[in-house]
């Protein structure tokens, strides 16, 4: 909402702004976060970084507001995550980051 607000209040002054929301992708950002040991660590599948920020980037030219990157079963999971409550969405990722030892 934040990214919806900004770009609302710039599009006067002719600031485009386009938020991309990449569920997990391919990139250092889990292992440097401690999360090797959780259900995102290296055994997870994840997107490539390659193809989310070419999404992010074509959705960007084009002037959309947002973006889901990745590919179908992310686009698909963020679909799903719609009809959810804020409560069960936050248990379900505090359950997936929770370490396995």
């Amino acid at each position: 909402m934040f990214a919806v607000g900004l770009r609302e209040e710039l599009k006067e002054h002719g600031v485009s702004v386009t938020a991309l929301m990449p569920g997990a992708t391919d990139s250092a950002f889990h292992s440097r976060a401690g999360m090797d040991d959780t259900a995102f660590g290296p055994g997870m599948k994840k997107n490539s970084r390659v193809r989310v920020a070419r999404q992010g980037f074509d959705a960007m030219q084009a002037g959309r507001a947002q973006v889901v990157g990745g590919d179908l079963a992310t686009r698909l999971a963020c679909l799903k995550n719609r009809f959810l409550a804020e409560t069960v969405k936050a248990a379900r990722h505090a359950h997936k980051a929770k370490p396995r030892r």
